[in-house]
C-alpha cells in the first residue's frame, strides 16, 4: 500500500509540474512571435534602406516635397548631366539640351547647389537679381505653381487663348482644346495676377 501511495504521489507531482510549466511556455512562444512579426521586420528594413539609399542628385536648388514624414521630394533643376544615382534622367521640357532627373526621393532633399558654389552673405540678393534679368514666359498669372526654394521655381497653369511671346513651350490645354497653357518654368516670383491687372486697367 505504501508503494502504491508513493507512486500515485509521484505521478501527481509530475502532473502538477507539467501544468505549471505550460503558461511559461506559452508566454515564451508569444514573445518570440511578437519579436519576429513579418510586418515589423519589413518596416525596419524599409527604414534602413531609405536612410542608406543615395539621393538621385548631388544637390538641388528647386525641390518640391510633400509634407509627409519622411517627405517625398523631386528636383526640378535643369542640368547638363544627371547624377549617376538618378534612374530616370529625361530631357527638359523647356530646354531639350538640358536634363532633369525624374526620380522621387524619400527623405531630406539635401543641400542646395547655389549655396555650394556662391560664397558670401549676399547669395539671396544675387539670386533675386539674376531671376529679375530673366523675362517671364507670361505677362500675368492667376494660378501659379511654385517651389519653396528662394527664389522659387514657378509655372503658370492659366488657360489662355494665346501664350505670351516669351513662352517657349506653349501647349494645348487638356481640359479645353481651344485654350493653351504655357509649360515653361520660371526661376523667380510669378509676378502680378491677371485679375489685378484687369481691375487696375478698369480704374484708369
Amino acid at each position: 500500500m505504501k508503494m502504491k501511495r508513493c507512486i500515485l504521489l509521484m505521478l501527481a507531482l509530475e502532473a502538477a509540474v507539467l501544468v505549471a510549466g505550460r503558461p511559461s511556455a506559452v508566454a515564451v512562444s508569444n514573445d518570440v512571435g511578437t519579436i519576429l512579426m513579418p510586418t515589423e521586420g519589413k518596416g525596419l528594413a524599409g527604414q534602413v534602406g531609405t536612410a542608406a539609399a543615395s539621393r538621385p542628385w548631388d544637390c538641388c536648388d528647386n525641390t518640391i516635397c510633400t509634407r509627409s514624414l519622411p517627405p517625398i521630394c523631386i528636383c526640378l533643376d535643369e542640368v547638363d548631366e544627371c547624377a549617376s544615382t538618378c534612374m530616370a534622367c529625361v530631357p527638359s521640357v523647356s530646354n531639350p539640351f538640358r536634363r532633369v532627373c525624374g526620380d522621387r526621393y524619400y527623405g531630406d532633399p539635401g543641400p542646395k547647389c547655389t549655396y555650394n558654389t556662391v560664397a558670401g552673405d549676399n547669395n539671396d540678393d544675387a539670386l533675386v537679381a539674376a531671376a529679375a534679368e530673366e523675362e517671364k514666359p507670361w505677362e500675368c498669372c492667376d494660378m501659379a505653381l511654385c517651389t519653396r526654394s528662394y527664389p522659387p521655381m514657378c509655372r503658370c497653369v492659366d488657360e489662355v487663348e494665346q501664350c505670351a511671346a516669351t513662352c517657349k513651350s506653349c501647349g494645348v490645354s487638356i481640359l479645353n482644346p481651344f485654350r493653351h497653357v504655357c509649360n515653361d518654368w520660371y526661376n523667380g516670383f510669378p509676378g502680378r495676377k491677371c485679375t489685378e491687372a484687369a481691375h487696375a486697367g478698369g480704374n484708369n
